[in-house]
């Protein structure tokens, strides 16, 4: 098969078009801010179970302090009749020495209450502050991901442009190529992972960096110019310098 001197340099041209944007197309497909806008998803979706969980717990707490709180208060309620009755004079002696019994029996009482009601307190001020660090985590992290999402948008407008002008130097590239070297290319191409054309630099393919041994590079420079060389190693097309 032959071709123009012309053709091959611009079929060169062509693959390198054609690389750039395989290569553009990978990056595209592999930018790194993909990955890390999965691994704050996940971040997130745990922390709304966290979250969740502390929420219930702090509504708990919240709901056994208002019990002590209640049951204090029934207790001091309860000493404060105890006591109007004892000051009150109407009271017999028998009496008030039941209401002096009550009165202590109250007092501790309410001492084991409020030192219950103390530890209930520190358990709500917990829980609010594990709440408050969770929301605080998540804003954080729903920040981080707005500054990727913008980072994202920007590299793939970026290589979208460049893929596009990639795309339109082919459009006007290839049809300035003889149909059957392009035919021939996009063949070796397909099989050849996305290289169909290389370079022979010295007695080196491009393409598969194998040297050609010395019998084959005295054959191709024997060769007329406008012959379509293949490497014998990966069969891409070879053009000389």
């Amino acid at each position: 098969m032959k071709a123009s001197v012309s053709d091959q340099n611009n079929l060169i041209e062509l693959q390198r078009i054609d690389t750039a944007i395989m290569q553009a197309t990978h990056k595209l497909k592999t930018l790194p801010e993909r990955e890390q806008l999965t691994a704050i998803l996940a971040r997130l979706s745990t922390s709304d179970e966290l979250l969740v969980v502390a929420e219930a717990e702090l509504a708990d707490v919240t709901i056994d302090l208002r019990r002590s709180e209640v049951d204090v208060e029934s207790v001091a309620d309860r000493m404060a009749k105890d006591e109007a009755r004892l000051s009150g004079g109407s009271a017999s002696p028998k009496e008030l020495e039941q209401l002096q019994h009550e009165l202590a029996t109250l007092a501790k009482r309410k001492a084991e209450l409020e030192d219950g009601e103390l530890e209930i307190m520190m358990n709500v001020d917990a829980s609010k502050e594990k709440v408050a660090v969770i929301k605080s985590d998540e804003e954080g992290l729903k920040k981080l991901e707005l500054e990727i999402n913008i980072r994202l948008e920007n590299a793939v407008t970026e290589l979208d442009r460049e893929i596009a002008l990639k795309k339109s130097e082919r459009t006007l590239l290839a049809p300035k190529i003889d149909v059957a070297l392009i035919e021939l290319y996009e063949k070796v191409k397909a099989s050849g992972g996305g290289i169909g054309a290389a370079l022979l630099i010295g007695n080196t393919c491009d393409g598969c960096r194998l040297a050609i041994n010395a019998v084959e590079m005295d054959r191709i420079k024997s060769l007329d110019s406008e012959e379509v060389l293949r490497c014998e190693e990966c069969r891409r097309i070879l053009v000389r310098i």
